[in-house]
């Protein structure tokens, strides 16, 4: 089964912890003001869905911070455990069934 580590006991978490405590006073329009390329570096767009993250007290430094802490956490070997059918379900004891669910190519995992 794939380890499971709690982020709150990673380095990127306290060193999100501490870096909220320099973002929190910050306000949105002036996060706005200061770069007006916010809104496309802090947006996805993937056909017609968008996802908006620029209006959320966030700078490049959270990003990297939250990319850190999933790199902490083992996140990229975990999406390759529940893709390869590993049991990565630890309540249950199984593999998670959300890519069979969503892609009727996928035959069901064992």
């Amino acid at each position: 089964m794939f380890p499971s580590i709690n982020p709150t006991t990673t380095t990127a978490w306290q060193q999100l912890q501490a870096h909220y405590s320099t973002i929190r006073p910050l306000h949105l329009r002036s996060l706005f003001a200061q770069d007006p390329k916010r809104f496309r570096k802090f947006s996805l767009q993937f056909e017609d869905i968008l996802l908006d993250y620029a209006k959320n007290r966030i700078t490049e430094e959270t990003l990297s911070l939250l990319l850190q802490l999933a790199r902490e956490c083992r996140l990229p070997e975990a999406i390759e455990a529940m893709f390869g059918g590993e049991k990565i379900n630890f309540t249950e004891s199984r593999q998670v069934l959300h890519i069979a669910l969503r892609n009727q190519a996928i035959p069901l995992l064992k």
